[in-house]
C-alpha cells in the first residue's frame, strides 16, 4: 500500500505555519526531505525555498537532520554489537535462528569515533625532479629572477644582513 500525499503549495493549506511541525518532525525520523514534504502536504520546494529565507527554519533543519542521522548510527552500532538474528534454514525448512554481527559497521564506527587509531593511514612521498613550466601571454614580460647583488651595493631589507 501506498502512503504518498499529494503534495500541494503551502498556500492551499491555509499558510507556512501550518506545515511546518510536521515537516521538521518527519524529516527528523526519515532524513528525507520529500518524504517529509509528503507528510506535511506541501511540494518538495517549499522547505527549501522556506530554508534560504528563514534562518531559524534553516537550523531546526539542520537538527532534524542530525536527529536522523543519530538514529541510523545508533541502528549500526545495535547491528554491530547486539547482532541480528537471521533464520537458519534446512530442506525448506525453518530449523534455527543464528545471531550475526556486523564487522563492517563496526570497523565504520571505531573509524568515525576514533580516528586516531583506526584511519586508514596514508603516505605518499615524491623523489626526483618537478619541473614547472611557465608560458606567458604575447605581450607580458617573461619573468626575469633578482639579480645578484653587486659588491658595494647595499643589502635588502628583507634579507640577511
Amino acid at each position: 500500500m501506498n502512503d504518498i500525499v499529494p503534495a500541494r503549495p503551502a498556500h492551499e493549506k491555509g499558510g507556512d505555519a501550518d506545515w511546518t511541525e510536521t515537516f521538521l518532525s518527519v524529516l527528523a525520523e526519515t532524513g528525507n526531505v520529500t518524504a517529509a514534504a509528503r507528510m506535511a502536504g506541501v511540494n518538495r520546494d517549499t522547505p527549501y525555498g522556506r530554508r534560504e529565507t528563514d534562518s531559524a527554519f534553516a537550523k531546526a533543519w539542520a537538527s532534524a537532520l542530525e536527529e536522523a542521522c543519530d538514529v541510523l548510527e545508533l541502528e549500526a552500532r545495535r547491528r554491530a554489537y547486539e547482532g541480528t538474528k537471521e533464520p537458519v534454514f534446512y530442506q525448506g525448512y525453518q530449523c534455527g535462528v543464528v545471531k550475526k554481527y556486523s564487522d563492517t559497521l563496526m570497523i565504520v564506527l571505531l573509524k568515525a569515533h576514533r580516528p586516531e587509531k583506526f584511519r586508514e593511514k596514508f603516505s605518499a612521498e615524491h623523489s626526483g625532479e618537478i619541473k614547472v613550466v611557465v608560458e606567458y601571454a604575447d605581450g607580458d614580460p617573461a619573468y626575469a629572477p633578482p639579480a645578484a647583488p653587486r659588491p658595494g651595493d647595499d643589502p635588502p631589507l628583507d634579507g640577511p644582513v
